[in-house]
Order: C-alpha cells, then structure tokens, then sequence
C-alpha cells in the first residue's frame, strides 16, 4: 500500500526529472508541455506545481539559470557577447544587456571586463515534509454537475480585466432579471501569468443560469464541465489567493495521495466584493481530482 510518505517521494522525483531536464537543455527551446510530461503532470496544473515546489516560476527559473550560465562564459569563453545572448535565449544583445544587468547589477562588458566570480545556483533538494502537516488543510470533496453560466471575458491584468468583467455581466444579468436567488458567481482564470503575456491574460466572470438563454454581444454562455473537486475556502482578499494555491499545490496535494484531473481549476466567490471589507471575503477555490 502506497504511503504519504511514498507518495511525497514520488512527486519530488518527478519535479527533480523536469530540473534536471532543464539544466541539461539551457541552450534550446524548452517546451512547456514537454517538461508537464517529464513530471507527469497535467499542463493545467503543471505550472502551479512547479512554482510551490520550487519557489519561482518556471519561466523565472529558467530565465535565471540561462543568465548565470552567459556570465560563467562571459568570464571563461572567447564567445561574443552576441553569441552569448543568443546562446541564453535572448534576440538581440540590447535585450540580453538589460536583463544581464537587471540580474547581476552590472553590464556584460564590464562583467566580462572585471570577470567576476559566478556563483551558480546550488540545485534545488526539495526536502520532504513533515506528515504533520496533512491537517493543516481540510478540504470538503464535492461532486458538481456540468454548469451553465453566462458569462462576460475580458483580457489583460487579472485585477483588472476581472473588474471589468464582473460589471458587465452583472449589469447584463441584474438588468434582465436572469440572477437566480441560488446563482454562483464563478471566475475562470484561464492563463498562467508566468508564461502568457500580460495582455493577452484571459479572464472570465460567471453567473450560473438554470433557465435557457443565449448569447447576446459580449455576454456568451458556456457550461463549466462538473465532476469531483477538492474544496478549499479561502479567508481575506483575493490578492492573497495565490498563496493559498501555492500551499495547495505543495503542502495538501502530495499528502494527500489525490491524483489531478485535466480540467481547470475555478473560484467561486461567496460575497459580494463592493459590499464585503478585503478581511472578510470568502472564496472556494475547486480543485479538479479524479
């Protein structure tokens, strides 16, 4: 029988496969999907793993390691600082220039110039957590069926594409009469903002509909696929949700034995925003298992 303990082990050994990967590979493409299948993880959720294992996100730790391994060749190389930033991954040296020196606090010339000493990151020992922890988080298993929501997308920074979101469609449904006294009001975040673009970063605002309704302009209609979900209630200001992801991710989900389905996780908000202190908001997060 497979213990927590095994189970702990399994998940560090499958993220110490994608950072081994990663440190053998700086110097080509690395594809996302390829390294969510090295650990054997769902790309819905593969970045979110990553990032609570780790400490930072995937792209960050690549974008790191490229930059360190350009100022070991900068100091131990003859190659061209063009070459160099090729080489890390950058287009062309003015880009390689200011990320070099956002990192390392000076210009690749003088650092080539002064050959610095390089500390490279040690790799990563991801340690084995007390099963101490396991209730520190409870989550309530809940089985939903398939949803339909109108809904309003809009996209750019979460907090802020969010708002637009949640104004249009519940000035949409409260004007035509279609909030149900049960309604959910549901937000589906699309897109990691470690790996998609800032504008191009897809939000969703939701309010479930049992009665048949169409689209209308910007107000579409989609159903949230159901199945079983791992709950988790969310205490204070949704700018702090991200933390509670990340001890989802790296703290419950290994103890907990729970396998992930393919399916995106979503929020659910239980009070109203404009009429609730930050303090005081209650979110589920629904986590997708199998």
């Amino acid at each position: 029988m497979t213990t927590r303990l095994d189970t702990i082990q399994d998940y560090h050994e499958r993220m110490n496969r994608v950072l081994d990967h990663i440190r053998q590979h700086l110097d080509e493409p690395l594809n996302l999907n390829r390294l969510a299948d090295l650990a054997c993880f769902s790309p819905f959720h593969f970045h979110r793993i990553f990032a609570a294992y780790v400490g930072e996100p995937v792209s960050a730790h690549v974008r790191r390691l490229r930059l360190e391994l350009a100022a070991h060749r900068l100091c131990h190389t003859r190659q061209s600082i063009t070459d160099i930033a090729l080489s890390a991954g950058y287009e062309t040296p003015g880009a390689f220039n200011k990320a070099f020196k956002r990192h390392f606090r000076v210009s690749p010339t003088r650092f080539q110039k002064e050959k610095k000493p390089v500390f490279f990151s040690q790799p990563i020992e991801m340690a084995i957590e007390s099963t101490q922890k396991e209730d520190a988080m409870k989550p309530e298993m809940k089985n939903r069926s398939d949803t339909q929501v109108l809904y309003v997308r809009r996209t750019g920074k979460y907090n802020e594409s969010a708002r637009t979101a949640w104004g249009a469609v519940c000035g949409y449904a409260f004007r035509k009469g279609l909030v149900e006294p049960d309604a959910e009001f549901i937000g589906l975040s699309h897109d990691d903002p470690d790996v998609t673009p800032e504008d191009k970063l897809r939000y969703d605002a939701c309010i479930s509909v049992k009665s048949e309704v169409k689209p209308e302009g910007e107000v579409g209609v989609q159903t949230i696929p159901g199945g079983n979900f791992a709950v988790f209630l969310h205490k204070g200001p949704y700018e702090n949700l991200y933390n509670t992801y990340k001890a989802i991710y790296s703290e419950w989900l290994p103890q907990s034995g729970a396998q992930l389905r393919d399916a995106s996780c979503f929020e659910k908000y239980l009070n109203d925003a404009s009429r609730t202190k930050p303090a005081d908001l209650l979110t589920e997060i629904y986590i997708p298992v199998t």
